[in-house]
């Protein structure tokens, strides 16, 4: 069935293409052809090293222009005019291969977005069209000036040139595939196709909203997630009286602001645009299908913790185990890895070069996270086994310590805040040894056998808690 449409699709377009045969030069370019100026990316670059290159020279018919057009493209090459900085109201010319065969298409991108459309008059002359080896080359020539003047733009005046390349592929006349994962570059600087003679230089214009939106999930995530996680987890021995809480919904709730607005804006940003994700880029549908699972979990586990027990009730320890670790740390998994995804796709559009330096110190910072909260783990673990006291263990270890300790008290009946401090003794009264007191509830440390070596290494050991915390923010 797709290889009809293809099929039928090609002879359409062929059709349509040599309709306008009666507007065409008599000679199209020669082989041998001396371009006037040339775009070519990387810039600089000859033959098969480029990803693409576009050359226009002034046909032997002063009245046309000639195109040469080829890369690296599975998809389309195109060059199109705007007079502005941007996709809307652009006259595009496109070589496209569809349904297995290369075409010559007038487009145009409508004027209040970024959607391409084929241009019912088609006013491209095309002289050869081929497909080897993955390059895909079209030369053709374009009336200066044509008849069509709602779409077409004449080229004696002065526009902003763009230029892009895809291997996604389209399967009807109705519009080519967006320019996934690549984006579009755009001359730095106006120029006239009729008399412009040296080469074009451009850059890739990045969406404002995009890029807010890609700086608010920084936020959101590597800073204030990671920040209300780690306050949560493993800092409430140093600080007891709650002020842990108070840091960690802070920096939640923050976060789930900054999230929904940033979520919000790629929704803006896409709207004039046939669809917010191509799905023939993996890239962009793994970051669109992961960031639309971390943004319900992180609306759905506020919820969660407003139906929370009581810190005494002998459940807590699930709501601890749903809330804080299976929801809570596994949306921050996923967020940390999709950033990276987000960074993956600006050096797509941008280049590896340019993003690689952030990139680097990205993962580097994710690689100290991962290195510091596991030392955390295994820490709070150790101790909680050689001390008997299940309470300081990660929450994920409390319910299966208190099953191998039973002696200790039980986790699951109260988040126990411990007491570390080196309390007087009674002394001993009438020679007699007095028998030592059961360890509290409040208190599971301070009378144990070992309180004292406890006390020493608490007091070493809640520092590192006050410190780390710097050091991640």
């Amino acid at each position: 069935m797709m290889r009809a449409v293809h099929t039928v699709s090609a002879c359409l377009l062929f059709l349509l293409s040599s309709a306008s045969a009666a507007n065409c030069p008599t000679n199209g370019p020669p082989s041998n052809a001396q371009w006037r100026f040339t775009t070519s990316f990387p810039p600089g670059c000859s033959g098969t090293a480029c990803s693409y290159f576009l050359g226009v020279r002034t046909n032997e018919d002063p009245l046309f222009l000639d195109f040469m057009m080829e890369g690296n493209a599975r998809g389309w090459i195109a060059v199109g005019y705007t007079p502005n900085q941007a996709m809307p109201d652009a006259d595009v010319f496109v070589c496209a291969l569809i349904g297995g065969q290369v075409t010559i298409l007038d487009t145009y991108n409508i004027p209040n977005g970024r959607s391409n459309m084929v241009d019912t008059s088609q006013d491209l002359c095309p002289s050869s069209m081929n497909f080897v080896n993955g390059r895909i080359q079209c030369v053709f020539s374009r009336a200066i000036k044509t008849n069509d003047v709602l779409q077409d733009k004449a080229l004696n005046q002065s526009y902003y040139q763009l230029s892009g390349w895809t291997d996604a592929t389209g399967s009807s006349m109705a519009a080519i595939a967006y320019h996934s994962p690549t984006a579009p570059k755009i001359s730095v600087s106006t120029l006239n196709p009729t008399n412009a003679s040296s080469p074009v230089t451009a850059e890739v214009k990045i969406d404002p909203l995009i890029r807010a939106h890609g700086i608010l999930m920084i936020v959101a995530w590597p800073v204030l997630g990671v920040m209300g996680i780690f306050f949560a987890a493993w800092m409430k021995p140093a600080l007891p009286k709650a002020e842990w809480f108070q840091v960690h919904r802070a920096a939640m709730l923050v976060s789930l602001f900054l999230g929904c607005v940033a979520f919000l804006l790629i929704f803006v940003a896409k709207m004039d645009t046939r669809g917010l994700v191509s799905f023939m880029d993996p890239t962009t549908t793994a970051h669109f299908a992961i960031g639309i699972i971390v943004m319900a979990l992180h609306v759905l586990n506020p919820i969660i913790s407003a139906f929370r027990c009581t810190p005494a009730h002998p459940r807590r320890w699930i709501f601890n185990l749903v809330h804080g670790t299976c929801v809570g740390l596994g949306v921050e998994l996923l967020a940390l890895v999709n950033v990276g995804i987000g960074l993956a796709i600006f050096g797509n559009k941008l280049s590896l070069a340019t993003v690689a330096p952030p990139l680097a110190v990205y993962l580097a910072y994710v690689a100290f996270l991962v290195i510091l909260i596991g030392a955390l783990f295994i820490i709070y673990t150790v101790i909680a086994i050689k001390t008997n006291s299940p309470p300081l263990a990660p929450s994920v270890l409390k319910p299966l310590l208190a099953l191998i300790t039973p002696s200790s008290p039980d986790p699951t009946k109260t988040e126990v805040v411990v007491d570390l401090t080196d309390k007087a003794k009674d002394p001993p009264t009438g020679g007699v040894d007095t028998p030592p007191k059961p360890p509290s509830k409040d208190a599971p440390l301070s009378n144990h056998p070992n309180s004292s070596s406890l006390v020493m290494m608490a007091e070493h050991y809640s520092p590192f808690h006050t410190h780390v915390p710097v050091m991640v923010l």
